[in-house]
């Protein structure tokens, strides 16, 4: 269970439900049960603690450095059944704001604003609707929400909700069942329901598996043998046996009665069970609701898909329960109020779909659904989610990570868009207020997809598990929902997608497949398929500032994925990890450069360090341990404040939001180029803690420039608060780097991990930088990321940073790297000579993002290269001059000329002996999402 403290609470509550190593999964969940049992005691403590939090939003300096955790790790359950669960680390404790108590929201500067200038985003006081039913619960006191910031008052608890243009609620609601199998889906399911199509197959025999066994109650045996069913993990089990024989009932139906007549008897008695309350039925208080995404999906989509089997009374005991659960998710100061207030967690997902799936399913008949129906559309939905989602997950992802929380949740987040279209007709995907999320999601699972295709990008939470793959494994059962969902909304990428699919499950052996009634209902056996090449070589989501890049969709290309943006999960959650500005770069399924994170906990001894990277992230400040609590696993720029050798304070970044911290961070450009990519990423100074003198990082800013097929140059721009502190680049390694010396006096790295050449590092700038290579952990065993410390020779507050990454297959053919001599302007720059090409790099020594202007000037090598020029004016044009002496060419560039920039201010021209050929100009990667609309599409 997650911890209860908030982004900006000075203290933190001891995360509690560990379990040693090794423990079955069967004990620890009647431990972690009597552990709620305590922990719901102090509840109403613990509440009112949160919402006296609640109501001090703290301003983000100084910063979070005098927060105190334990290294303690609790227990969350996105496990499969048959593993063994390590000691997770899902009890996360946040960093907090030193403020004033007196620091009051009245007192903050404005919050983060939207594409309107009246919308703004808000913690706001949520008491009971007027004119609501007696038996609607009241809301909790505070929730994040879009408000209208024309109506801000000094009190800002008097803010009101914001008017988006949503329809109002549906009276009429379609005949049963009217979630996902609505009359034309039916008819096209029964249309598949033969034995050539696997997925019909899978399915029947699930449904079969079942027939002639007990459905135990909830707090009977949660995992018995077939044909037998328990619950599993807090309604784990249940739900998909559930859907799995309501979906066998609906198909038969019409063709085989007397088999419908069984499967759907199965499904009742599963539903019967799942909503029993009293002393045999499941507290909905558990693990402070995390429940809710299986017994309340469970029974809003089970009422649904068996009404007609239901008797009046047993209708009745569904929606009842299922009442009960939405009341105490609800209820203010509840078990689940820090999961409630904001609209972006696992928690919160589950959440969502169920509160849709029973007022949906149970409208005609419970007499809270309509009030449930209108807050969930008008509150939950337009309010929250789709205003937080347009914003924060634009393009996708999901900030909690893929390999645990990514599936059920998109899942959570996407389906319910679908039953309130097959329920009341209304699209909300496609809405004047679009919700894109659920197409965006596919586009970002294709392109955040190592080239491999057996991996995916490994930021955030990655729990270690006993499974025959590791962590950050593609899950196919994610792609097979999202085929699902591109082909009911009509994207144009659903046969690309199809293909993909087929690619990753080749790649995975089939790993992680969906619940078989999710495959029948998402996989069209004669679906069409189209070449995965048809997809841009680059993807950029805005919301998560999430940049994804290869040389080509082959299965050995070069990829990298970069991201930066302020922090987006809930900070009570804390799943999302401290990574801003970081950088990932792979070559087939082979790393270079790792999110270290995520690779730590793969086997051997994932557990344990799965544990030092909790204790990193969320362990107490120790000024003689500087693995505890300082987020150091990230490849990013960190500032220390030491003193003989120990630290002074807490360093690292932190949960740093737009909404309570007003942080800037964004990839303020990106650009495909063809043959080059470009992404530029400032306000990274806003992510980080603050030191008890003032800032730490003053300024970062972070310019990437992939050269396809195989380099990238990194340039940095850092000022620390201090020339004091200790200033360094971290990178990470999956093997411990060969460190050796360039012609030019550059320092290089060359790394091969498990036999296979990974590429290599060059630092530039810097001349003459320091290296410290060292084991990321050392009570590691065995050492399974390498972390190299880059530190400059010239001491001072400012420094600016010049690395080249090279994913060629070979030493020899890694680029040797120097930087270029400068003659005119604020500049500097890169060359890079290889046999496949040699290449020239040049950007402003400027301000990030000012274009630079007057003449500037540079020379390199007499070869034939590839110049990209960025910081630019965007769209100019420009005269380019060469002048060839000897060993030397020297280059001039100067504003007016037939050589035009592009639309992010970038220059890409060749040159060859003296003369100057613009590089062809490539449109930018059309895709066909997101959805554009509000908020306004990213422009840069």
């Amino acid at each position: 269970m997650p911890s209860r403290s908030l982004q900006g609470h000075p203290g933190t509550s001891a995360p509690h439900g560990w379990e040693p190593a090794g423990t079955p999964r069967r004990h620890w969940r009647w431990r972690a049960m009597l552990a709620a049992m305590a922990v719901l005691l102090a509840a109403v403590v613990m509440a009112q603690a949160i919402v006296r939090n609640r109501d001090v939003q703290t301003v983000p300096a100084p910063d979070d450095q005098t927060a105190t955790t334990t290294s303690a790790v609790a227990q969350d359950a996105d496990f499969p059944p048959s593993t063994t669960v390590p000691p997770a680390t899902l009890a996360r404790t946040q960093p907090a704001a030193a403020a004033p108590a007196a620091q009051t929201m009245a007192n903050i500067e404005a919050p983060e604003q939207l594409s309107s200038e009246s919308l703004a985003w808000t913690y706001q006081d949520m008491p009971c609707d007027p004119g609501i039913r007696e038996s609607s619960p009241c809301k909790p006191s505070r929730v994040l929400a879009l408000v209208d910031a024309k109506t801000r008052p000094d009190n800002a608890a008097a803010l009101v909700p914001a008017a988006l243009p949503v329809q109002a609620p549906a009276t009429t609601m379609a005949p049963h069942p009217r979630l996902l199998l609505d009359s034309s889906t039916l008819a096209t399911l029964r249309q598949r329901a033969t034995g050539s199509n696997p997925q019909w197959t899978a399915l029947k025999a699930q449904c079969d598996s079942y027939i002639g066994g007990t459905v135990e109650y909830p707090t009977g045996n949660a995992y018995p043998n077939l044909p037998n069913i328990g619950q599993g993990y807090q309604g784990s089990d249940y739900v998909p046996a559930l859907l799995a024989e309501g979906m066998c009932y609906q198909v038969l139906k019409t063709s085989n009665a007397s088999a419908a007549a069984t499967y759907g008897a199965k499904a009742v008695d599963i539903l019967l069970k799942m909503s029993t309350s009293g002393s045999q039925g499941q507290p909905p208080c558990t693990d402070s609701g995390y429940g809710i995404r299986f017994y309340g999906v469970g029974m809003g989509m089970g009422y649904d898909w068996v009404y007609d089997l239901l008797t009046p009374a047993q209708r009745t005991q569904v929606y009842t329960t299922a009442n009960a659960w939405i009341t105490a998710w609800e209820a203010p100061n509840g078990c689940a109020d820090f999961e409630y207030a904001h609209p972006q967690s696992n928690y919160y997902a589950g959440y969502f779909h169920a509160k849709a799936a029973i007022a949906l399913a149970t409208y005609d008949e419970n007499p809270s659904a309509p009030a449930e129906w209108d807050d969930w559309l008008n509150n939950q939905f337009a309010k929250r989610v789709q205003p937080y989602y347009q914003l924060h997950l634009l393009g996708g992802g999901w900030p909690e990570g893929y390999a645990n929380y990514a599936p059920l949740g998109v899942l959570n987040m996407t389906l319910p868009l679908r039953e309130v279209k097959t329920a009341t007709g209304q699209d909300l995907v496609h809405a004047a207020a679009p919700y894109s999320y659920p197409l965006d999601s596919a586009e970002y699972t294709m392109h955040f997809t190592w080239p491999s295709r057996a991996y995916f990008d490994d930021r955030d939470t990655n729990h270690s598990a006993s499974t025959s793959q590791p962590p950050g494994t593609t899950q196919v059962g994610l792609f097979q929902q999202l085929v699902g969902a591109l082909d009911y909304w009509g994207s144009p990428h659903t046969a690309i997608l199809r293909q993909y699919l087929a690619e990753v499950n080749a790649a995975t052996s089939g790993y992680g497949t969906a619940d078989p009634w999710l495959q029948f209902l998402a996989l069209d056996p004669a679906g069409a398929v189209a070449p995965v090449s048809g997809l841009p070589l680059s993807y950029f989501a805005p919301g998560l500032g999430a940049v994804a890049a290869r040389s080509d969709w082959g299965t050995s290309a070069s990829w990298m994925s970069f991201r930066a943006a302020p922090y987006a999960n809930n900070p009570a959650q804390g799943e999302e990890f401290f990574d801003q500005g970081s950088l990932a770069l792979v070559r087939g399924g082979t790393p270079l450069l790792l999110n270290a994170s995520g690779w730590m906990v793969h086997d051997p001894n994932g557990t344990a360090d799965e544990n030092l990277i909790y204790t990193d992230n969320f362990g107490s400040f120790s000024s003689s341990n500087i693995y505890s609590g300082n987020r150091q696993e990230e490849n990013v720029f960190y500032v220390r404040n030491m003193n003989n050798g120990s630290l002074v304070e807490q360093f690292g970044q932190f949960a740093s939001t737009s909404e309570d911290n007003q942080a800037s961070t964004k990839v303020a450009a990106f650009e495909d180029g063809g043959n080059y990519v470009y992404v530029l990423a400032t306000g990274l100074q806003d992510m980080y803690r603050s030191f008890a003198a003032g800032k730490a990082v003053v300024n970062w800013s972070r310019e990437v420039v992939y050269l396809r097929p195989n380099r990238f140059v990194v340039y940095d721009r850092t000022t620390a608060g201090s020339a004091s502190y200790d200033q360094y680049l971290a990178w990470h390694f999956p093997a411990s780097p060969a460190i050796s010396t360039t012609a030019a006096g550059g320092k290089r790295l060359d790394v091969t991990y498990s036999g296979t050449y990974a590429g290599a590092m060059t630092a530039v700038l810097p001349q003459n930088t320091t290296f410290s290579t060292t084991a990321l952990y050392p009570s590691s065993n065995p050492t399974k990321a390498w972390q190299v410390q880059v530190r400059s020779p010239v001491a001072g507050a400012s420094q600016q940073w010049l690395t080249v990454f090279d994913l060629s297959a070979a030493p020899s053919a890694v680029a040797s790297a120097k930087p270029v001599t400068v003659t005119r302007g604020s500049i500097l720059g890169v060359q890079l000579a290889a046999a496949d090409g040699n290449a020239v790099v040049i950007s402003s020594t400027g301000a990030a993002g000012t274009p630079l202007t007057g003449t500037i000037g540079y020379t390199v090598d007499n070869l034939a290269a590839h110049h990209v020029i960025t910081d630019l004016a965007p769209s100019a044009g420009y005269a380019v001059t060469v002048a060839t002496s000897g060993s030397q060419k020297s280059i001039t560039v100067a504003a007016g000329g037939t050589i035009m920039s592009s639309a992010r201010g970038v220059l890409d021209f060749t040159v060859n002996g003296n003369s100057v050929q613009q590089a062809t100009q490539y449109p930018p990667p059309v895709s066909a999402l997101p959805v554009p609309g509000y908020p306004k599409p990213y422009k840069g």
